[in-house]
This record gives C-alpha cells, sequence and structure tokens, in this order.
C-alpha cells in the first residue's frame, strides 16, 4: 500500500503535516511494505517540466482537509482521501496502520477505506465500483445495525460554527444532537465540549457528553477516530452535505427505505 501525506517541508516522518492537500508544496510517499519514504518538492517539478510518469503513485492520501473538487479527481483515479488530525506524518501512518484499512486485496484499498470513504450520499450509483448499484452500500448495517434501532435514536453532527456539517471531529466542540422517534426528527440541541472533552483528547465512557449517541455525522474524521467511534458503540458517517439537517434527513431517508 503507497500513503501520500502533504506536508509543509521534507523532514521525515517528522515532517509537518500541510492541512489543506490542495495547498501542499511538498509531498512525502510512504510504502507500507518497503517503508520507504520519497519526498517531491511539486514546485521544483513543474519548474524542472518534470515528465509527469516519473511521479510515484499511490492508493491513499492522509490529509486534514481536501475540497470535494480534488476528492472526486482522486476518486476518479481510484485514490481514496482520508482525514487525519495528526500533526506529523509518522503520527497520520501510524493511525493508519493502526486502524488496518489496507485490509483489502493488494490493489484495492478494501471495504473499510470503502466505507469511510463513502458519504451517505451513496444512493443510486457507486463510483468506487463503477457499478449502477454497491452491495456494500446497500447493505442495512451500512446505514444503521439493528441494536440501534432503539425508541431514540440520537444522531450528532459535527458543526463547529452551528451553521454547517464541519470536519476534524476529533477536535470539534459543538454538535448538534438529534433526537429521533419513529424515523422524524423530535428535538434538536446543540451540546458544547470543552477542550478536554473533545475527542482528540478524550475517550467515550465515564460520563462523556455524547456518551449517549448512537450515530455520528461529519464531514471529516482520522481513521483512528472512526475505528475508536466504532469501538464505542457509535456509527460514524462522512459527508458531503453542508447542512446539518439535510445531512439527517438525508441518513432517515435511506433508513426509512430498509
Amino acid at each position: 500500500m503507497r500513503l501520500c501525506v502533504p506536508v509543509r517541508a521534507p523532514n521525515g516522518l517528522e515532517s509537518c503535516i500541510e492541512p489543506h492537500l490542495p495547498n501542499a508544496r511538498h509531498l512525502l510517499f510512504f510504502d507500507t511494505d518497503t517503508r520507504d519514504i520519497r519526498h517531491v518538492d511539486l514546485l521544483a517539478q513543474q519548474e524542472h517540466q518534470e515528465d509527469e510518469a516519473e511521479a510515484p503513485q499511490f492508493d491513499v492520501v492522509l490529509c486534514g482537509s481536501v475540497n470535494k473538487a480534488t476528492k472526486d479527481v482522486l476518486a476518479e483515479r481510484g485514490i481514496i482521501a482520508l482525514g487525519t488530525e495528526a500533526q506529523t506524518a509518522g503520527e497520520a501512518i501510524a493511525e493508519f496502520e493502526t486502524v488496518n484499512l489496507a485490509a483489502g486485496p493488494a490493489g484495492d484499498p478494501g471495504l473499510r477505506s470503502h466505507d469511510l470513504k463513502h458519504s451517505i450520499r451513496c444512493r443510486g450509483g457507486c463510483a468506487r465500483h463503477k457499478t449502477e448499484s454497491c452491495d456494500a452500500c446497500d447493505q442495512p448495517e451500512d446505514v444503521l445495525p439493528g441494536k440501534m434501532r432503539a425508541e431514540v435514536l440520537r444522531i450528532a453532527v459535527s458543526s463547529q460554527n452551528r451553521k454547517t456539517v464541519s470536519d476534524h471531529a476529533g477536535r470539534c466542540r459543538k454538535f448538534w444532537v438529534y433526537e429521533i422517534r419513529g424515523n422524524k426528527v423530535d428535538n434538536k440541541s446543540l451540546r458544547e465540549l470543552t477542550l478536554e472533552q473533545t475527542l482528540y483528547s478524550s475517550s467515550l465512557g465515564g460520563g462523556h457528553p455524547l456518551d449517549d449517541v448512537h450515530v455520528m455525522i461529519t464531514a471529516g474524521m482520522s481513521p483512528f477516530l472512526y475505528q475508536r467511534l466504532q469501538q464505542g458503540g457509535i456509527k460514524p458517517y462522512v459527508t458531503d452535505e453542508a447542512l446539518p439537517d439535510r445531512a439527517v434527513q438525508m441518513l432517515l431517508e435511506r433508513v426509512a427505505q430498509l
């Protein structure tokens, strides 16, 4: 598996991550099999007009954030973009390998990467598998596990500015929590976390403000947080939808179709 990490300056695994992929001048490439590291200076490459064919090929990008246009271009090339809240390339790679997203066959990032990459928009077509429908996305457990079909379902949506769905769920301090009864929104309230309560700094359990949540919707999260939420009984979803109300409604529409 070949990973690409946008960094601010070439410094091996200690390189600081460039949060926004399109802003990166330097890229660090890491091969999980051979452990080889390679740095590429995009500006120098352009100045010397190096042949694009010489650029390293890769399967996954680990970055803080990436816009939809860039994500779509990567997806067309079969490259998965995963969010990370790590500060250095080494930390991001360690998170990736801890979650073991490279569980699929050679050349295929695997269904766990697929689940993380997909948004709750994935209906009526799957670009990842180039088919009209996607069996992995159509499975009931990919929408809402049976154990979560409680009388009251709570869905948390990360929204740092209280208006739109935000990324970096692990560092987010504001979440809209929707209480669902009969597959309809019965109540909506804002929960604010302290710095110590953010999911980046603390764990679920022990009276955490999000302990009673069943589902979390966000615009981006690290693979490590994705796994921790699942282990804590929370079903995570990454969405491209900007409005919290609409993101929740889209999920409820999928649940209603089961």
